[in-house]
Formats: structure tokens, sequence, C-alpha cells
């Protein structure tokens, strides 16, 4: 059973290091400290030991240059869907193009090729000899080469079709991604579920991680609330209080 280690950031700490604010999103924790942001990735692809993916890992707070969100999918769907279209596109356009089994004379009877008026020989039985073992070589290369018609226009379909089923599973794998930009390391990303909303959660976690002394501990919606109520012009107890406080300090 994995253990969660968003319960045991405390014992991650180094010393001296606090904790200055936290964001809980639907599979991913965020903790920013004095020191580091640490980010722990509860959802299941950071345990299917997939390139790339990790529970936790953690980056110094002047490396984290950016925190953006993207869109993300399987690299590998996308590129089956990508060589199966074009595979399937190659054989339909040889399967228009080209027909191998035209490229057969037909023989007649006489043992000459179909529009060739020539003699068939002095020799009438060792023409019709000839004419039989030619005859049988030509049909059985006409059966061939039609069955590879006919295969290279089946292989184009379901080669299509293959590309359509990546394409599908291409799409269904993308997926939000919040992203911090590490300088001089490999970047920092976690999953953003359906009920994140990645605004907020970009802007706090980005002023969060600014220097300064201490960091606003406002979860994301306070911050979103604030912000719309100070374009207003309304006033916000919560702004009252620290301004306040500011004025008497």
């Amino acid at each position: 059973m994995a253990v969660n280690w968003t319960h045991h950031v405390d014992t991650l700490r180094y010393d001296g290091e606090t904790e200055q604010r936290r964001l809980e999103l639907e599979t991913a924790t965020i903790v920013v400290t004095s020191h580091r942001v640490l980010a722990f990735d509860r959802s299941s692809r950071s345990h299917s030991h997939s390139p790339g993916t990790h529970p936790y890992r953690h980056a110094d707070r002047p490396n984290v240059q950016h925190v953006t969100v993207s869109q993300s999918g399987s690299t590998k769907h996308l590129l089956r869907s990508l060589l199966a279209g074009a595979l399937g596109l190659t054989l339909l356009t040889i399967a228009a193009v080209v027909s191998f089994g035209e490229l057969v004379p037909e023989l007649e009877l006489d043992g000459t090729a179909a529009g060739d008026g020539t003699g068939a020989g002095t020799d009438a039985g060792d023409a019709a000899g000839t004419t039989a073992a030619v005859d049988s070589t030509f049909e059985t290369l006409g059966v061939l080469f039609q069955v590879l018609d006919t295969g290279i226009l089946i292989g184009g379909i379901l080669s299509l079709a293959l590309a359509v089923v990546f394409a599908g599973l291409y799409i269904r794998s993308r997926s939000r991604q919040l992203v911090l930009e590490v300088a001089g390391g490999d970047d920092i990303a976690v999953p953003l579920g359906e009920t994140d909303d990645a605004a907020p959660i970009t802007l706090s976690l980005s002023e969060a991680i600014q220097p300064g002394p201490t960091a606003d501990r406002r979860s994301p919606a306070e911050r979103a609330e604030f912000s719309q109520s100070s374009e207003s012009g309304e006033s916000h107890p919560r702004g009252d209080r620290r301004r306040g406080r500011d004025e008497s300090g």
C-alpha cells in the first residue's frame, strides 16, 4: 500500500525550513516552503512506472522560473496514429493507381497474346502443349496479382481504421497538467483534475514562489474572490483587516 506522503511533509523539510503555502489539487498536492517547492502526485500514473512520472519531486524556489498549464497526451499513441495513417494512405494510393492484375497479358487459345496475329508454329502438337503450359502460368500469375491488388486495398483500409483508433486513444489520453519550469533540470508536472480551476491555482502558486519573508496563505478561491472584489471597488473583510494591521504597525 502506497504511503500518502502529503501527511508527512514535516519529515521531508530541512532544519529551519518552514511551510509557506499548500495547494490541494484533485490528484496532487503542492507545498511551497521557505526553501523549496514540493510536488506530490497522487494519480495512478505516478505509480505506473511510466518514464517521466514520479510520485514526489522537489526543486529549489529560485530554480522555478514559471508556472504554466499545458495539455499533454500519450506520444506513443500519436506516433502510432501517424504511422498507420501514412501507411494506409500509401497503400490506398497504390491500389488506386496501379492494378497488378492488368500487368499479366491474356492469351488466346491459339497460343498468341491478346491482339497478336502471329502463327503458333509449324508443329501443332508442340504448340498446343506449349500454349497450355504458358496459359496456365499466366493464369496463375493473374490470380496472384489479383490477390495482391485486393490485399493492398484491404491493408490500406485497415491501416486507416487503425490510425483512427490510435488517434482516439491519443485524444482520450490528453489531460491538463500544471507545469513548473525548472531551470537547469527537468520540469515538474502534476495533473489537473476536472474540478481544479487552473487560473487561480497558477496565480497563487506563482506568487507563493516569488521571494519574500512570508507568503500569503489564502487559498486560490479566496484570492480569486478578493481579486474580483478589488476590481469592482467593493471592500473585503480580509483586505480591511490587513490594511488595519498595516496602518496600526
